[in-house]
């Protein structure tokens, strides 16, 4: 009887069981059926003994992913769009190199309310932890770029996935000073700023919302480059559409209702900048005579508009390599805390920028 039993369970044990059986993590599991090293000899005997008591038999993929030796890694985004730009860019520079490196990288999209508590964040059965698809390994690590909520990180700890991330992206108490990749918005937002300051203007109209990732480094650097030039801030910080193109543009309505006088926008991003030209243009102000325009990101078209936009730049390329290579490290020694790595920005100046006029007249 128990035999037959033995044989019914036999091709249909899922990791989870084994995970259970052997009192650890479904990832415990996954690195021991992966042959990765940084586990302990003991726990990985007591895996393998629940594997043999349970009649476990890895899936054909996984059997694949093992024979030759390859990684599965999942690059998930969260609450954006894959095709705005920079994620997409840095996808392609993470896939060279997980490439290079003979491993899987699949791309995951995963939406979810922030308020949701960890525990019920689905993310076990998102990176199939349990095994079941066909043909698809269990995650061997995550790298995480969209909107990064602390639940998020906080239910990947517990499931003991490694993980890498964009710091700039992160909502949370306190970012994250291990496991991360920033790049530096705050200087690139003070320097953005001081030129413009040094250009003559002194009615600098900030849009971005500090309370969405990056915005909240970007709207720190504008603030403190305003403040030591002994002016005072003009701001529109607060989200009024779901399209950046769209919020820069009401921004700007909502700004000029509020102040007569605006010489000079910094946008978040170069999507808010270009709302915010469309809606200089329907009031009848030119980009640069009238106001100055400054943008964030340094998008492929950037340098396409008419004039080009000025603007920062980001390196995504070496965003994603330095994601990737993080990852690397971190699946090295998984229980490990790396130091987080900060990238430079680089302010772009092209035409969209020019000295204030010496008299300037208030816009209606």
């Amino acid at each position: 009887m128990a035999r037959r039993k033995h044989q019914e369970l036999k091709g249909k044990v899922t990791m989870q069981q084994v995970a259970r059986q052997a009192n650890t993590s479904l990832s415990s599991v996954s690195r021991v059926l992966h042959d990765y090293p940084g586990i302990h000899p003991e726990l990985r005997q007591r895996i393998l003994q629940s594997m043999q008591e349970l009649g476990y038999a890895p899936p054909s993929g996984k059997q694949r992913l093992i024979k030759f030796g390859k990684r599965l890694i999942h690059f998930l985004l969260t609450n954006r769009e894959i095709h705005i730009n920079p994620h997409s860019r840095i996808f392609q520079a993470i896939e060279r190199e997980t490439t290079r490196h003979g491993d899987l990288l699949v791309y995951k999209s995963f939406r979810f309310d922030p308020a949701t508590p960890a525990r019920q964040l689905p993310l076990a059965e998102l990176l199939e932890l349990d095994g079941r698809a066909p043909g698809a390994g269990p995650a061997a690590g995550v790298i995480l770029t969209g909107l990064t909520h602390f639940d998020l990180l906080k239910e990947l700890e517990r499931l003991d996935i490694p993980y890498v991330l964009l710091g700039n992206n992160y909502v949370g108490p306190e970012p994250p000073k291990t496991d991360a990749i920033y790049f530096d918005g705050y200087r690139g937002a003070c320097e953005s700023t001081r030129y413009l300051i040094d250009l003559g203007h002194t009615h600098i109209l900030f849009i971005g919302d500090p309370n969405i990732g990056w915005f909240s480094s970007l709207y720190q650097g504008y603030l403190d480059a305003i403040k030591q030039a002994g002016l005072t801030p003009i701001t529109q910080t607060k989200t009024l559409s779901d399209s950046f193109y769209s919020n820069g543009y009401s921004s700007v309505q909502i700004a000029f209702e509020q102040t007569g006088t605006i010489t000079a926008i910094f946008s978040g991003c170069d999507e808010i900048a270009l709302g915010a030209w469309k809606a200089l243009n329907d009031r009848s102000l030119e980009v640069p005579k009238d106001v100055s325009l400054m943008g964030f990101d340094d998008e492929d078209y950037a340098s396409f508009t008419v004039p080009p936009l000025s603007t920062v730049r980001i390196d995504v390329d070496a965003i994603g390599r330095e994601l990737i290579h993080l990852l690397y490290a971190k699946l090295e020694n998984p229980t490990r805390k790396l130091p987080a790595v900060h990238l430079p920005s680089n302010l772009i100046k092209r035409g969209t920028c020019r000295p204030v006029l010496v008299e300037t007249r208030p816009f209606l």
